[in-house]
């Protein structure tokens, strides 16, 4: 057994009965207006899009017209037909390469227009978020939580994800002078699909 091994057995034996330490109530705070509106205007202040459809435009039509050039597009979504499946990927150093990522999230948050990412929506390579070039995100509307109080609320993968993460928009870095750049590292957009 590695000291890794060891060390993380010792704390599992070790771990707290979560049923002898319930957490305290969390207060429903601030507007809660959960609409698409909403989320989408939050969504556009960090940089995000809606990829919105063309008249009967499908997703896979609506990739290509965005993102032309992309020749690796990646599915994490059992009913949308990429060129590689992510379970394909295998490595970060596989991900880094892909051009679009598509993934279905369980919910958004409207107040921030984040998206909720886990091990569930990417099983085997929860690091393909944040290095493939693009990310399309497929999001029900009927899934979207006012704000962080809502969402922590509502949302039973706060409390069963192992591993989750809120993206608002593609990565973005800015320096001293206030000069922001967009896909510096992570992702370069982060584009929204609207489920029917």
């Amino acid at each position: 057994m590695s000291s890794r091994d060891a060390i993380l057995a010792r704390l599992r034996d070790n771990r707290p009965d979560p049923a002898a330490h319930p957490l305290p109530p969390v207060a429903r705070l601030g507007n809660m207006d959960a609409g698409r509106a909403r989320f989408e205007k939050s969504l556009a202040l960090l940089g995000g899009q809606v990829l919105e459809p063309q008249v009967g435009e499908s997703l896979s039509a609506a990739i290509a017209r965005r993102f032309a050039d992309a020749k690796i597009i990646c599915s994490a979504v059992p009913d949308f037909e990429g060129t590689v499946r992510i379970e394909e990927l295998g490595t970060p150093q596989k991900a880094a390469e892909v051009d679009v990522l598509v993934v279905r999230a369980p919910f958004g948050i409207a107040e921030m227009g984040s998206i909720f990412l886990s091990e569930a929506q990417l099983p085997t390579l929860n690091s393909a978020a944040h290095l493939t070039q693009h990310i399309v995100v497929i999001l029900s509307e009927a899934t979207l939580t006012a704000n962080m109080h809502t969402a922590y609320i509502e949302r039973p993968e706060f409390h069963t994800a192992r591993y989750g993460v809120l993206m608002s928009g593609p990565s973005a870095t800015a320096d001293i002078q206030g000069v922001l750049v967009r896909g510096a590292q992570g992702v370069r957009t982060l584009s929204v699909w609207w489920e029917p």
